[in-house]
């Protein structure tokens, strides 16, 4: 396994998962395929991050795959991880989702692909993609997001970064995505919160957003999936804004890997609360089945947590996935226990989240936004 090409271990993975949680296979879309192969192309004995591809799972849409890359791995420039990302989400939402999603997905990319010298971030860039029974269900492309580029995004983005920025202190520009679904697309901004935040200060936030009645339904969540945890030190965490029609959604990810203490038996913490939702402990563990390699006990370790809301929805939980091939050092039988992070690594780390998370038809039309 060691010496697999990384995209042949990835294609490898979603095969194997797609046949056991009988959704369709992503390799089977040229697009998709060509994108992994290219994205994906070195050896797994070469030094390499482990967060470079990562199966994701999220309550929402427990029944689809989903999964996220960072095209290049350690070899190429942000330059070049911008444009791999870009160019493979183009063609997937116009093979995909056909023109007009293409079309629409160009304008609201154009800021990344036509930088300044001196702007942007030296983040790169990621994609993500979602698969169901039926087909493709989203894609999605993340890049690096700082203040200059602010002025540039639609005005319902702009307006709600400048009420989170008011209303939590912390909050640092970090990266956007720009998602497109089967009828309709949108644009999410994610913060790092550089100071410790407790749970109970996310309240102004989240109460100036109209999900002020789903604090504590969070506040709990988080707490008893993270040992006992009410606060979360600097940098170990980022925040998460999409406006979905007229409500805000709002997700909290926290990197396992940059936590000091994290839960050492995080599985059973992370069953718990979902036992109250049988479908979805049923799912989780189907998912947690079709992606553990023959052979292994266990399908990795997962290295984000997140937490998502919305006024119509209470908490609900979605996990981050590094498998078990792209551990940087040989793993043991069964379930590897977190790696610690590097400075290097850690922002990149940090950003992960949950692919097609934001069910698309409950994002403005991309047709008319």
């Amino acid at each position: 396994m060691r010496y697999q090409r990384a995209a042949e271990a990835a294609s490898t993975l979603l095969s194997q998962a797609s046949r056991h949680l009988l959704t369709s296979n992503p390799l089977a879309m040229p697009e998709l395929r060509r994108a992994i192969d290219e994205s994906l192309d070195w050896s797994l004995d070469q030094p390499h991050r482990s967060d470079v591809f990562g199966p994701t799972f999220a309550e929402n849409r427990a029944n689809a795959l989903g999964f996220e890359v960072e095209p290049g791995g350690c070899y190429a420039t942000t330059a070049d991880k911008s444009e791999l990302a870009t160019g493979a989400m183009r063609d997937i939402i116009g093979a995909g989702m056909g023109r007009d999603a293409a079309r629409w997905f160009d304008a609201r990319t154009e800021p990344f692909r036509v930088r300044h010298p001196g702007r942007g971030s030296n983040y790169g860039a990621r994609f993500a993609t979602a698969v169901d029974g039926g087909g493709l269900v989203e894609a999605q492309a993340t890049y690096g997001w700082t203040k200059d580029l602010t002025g540039e995004f639609p005005r319902s983005i702009v307006e709600m970064a400048s009420i989170a920025e008011q209303t939590l202190p912390g909050l640092v520009p970090f990266y956007t995505t720009i998602r497109c679904g089967r009828s309709a697309g949108g644009q999410q901004i994610t913060f790092d919160l550089t100071q410790e935040t407790s749970f109970s200060a996310l309240k102004p936030l989240m109460d100036a957003f109209g999900l002020g009645h789903r604090h504590a339904g969070l506040m709990t969540l988080g707490a008893f999936t993270l040992g006992a945890r009410f606060s979360l030190p600097a940098r170990t965490s980022t925040l998460t804004l999409l406006r979905a029609g007229e409500k805000v959604e709002m997700r909290l990810d926290v990197n396992l890997d940059a936590l000091p203490d994290a839960p050492a038996a995080l599985l059973p913490l992370l069953r718990l609360p979902m036992a109250e939702r049988p479908g979805s402990l049923a799912a989780f563990d189907r998912w947690l089945t079709a992606l553990t390699p023959q052979g292994f006990w266990g399908p990795g370790s997962v290295t984000v947590l997140s937490i998502r809301v919305r006024e119509d929805m209470p908490a609900r939980l979605a996990v981050f996935l590094r498998p078990i091939s792209f551990e940087p050092e040989e793993p043991e039988m069964g379930v590897a226990e977190p790696e610690t992070a590097t400075d290097s690594e850690d922002s990149d780390v940090r950003m992960q989240a949950a692919a097609g998370e934001f069910a698309a038809a409950e994002m403005p039309d991309w047709r008319v936004y």
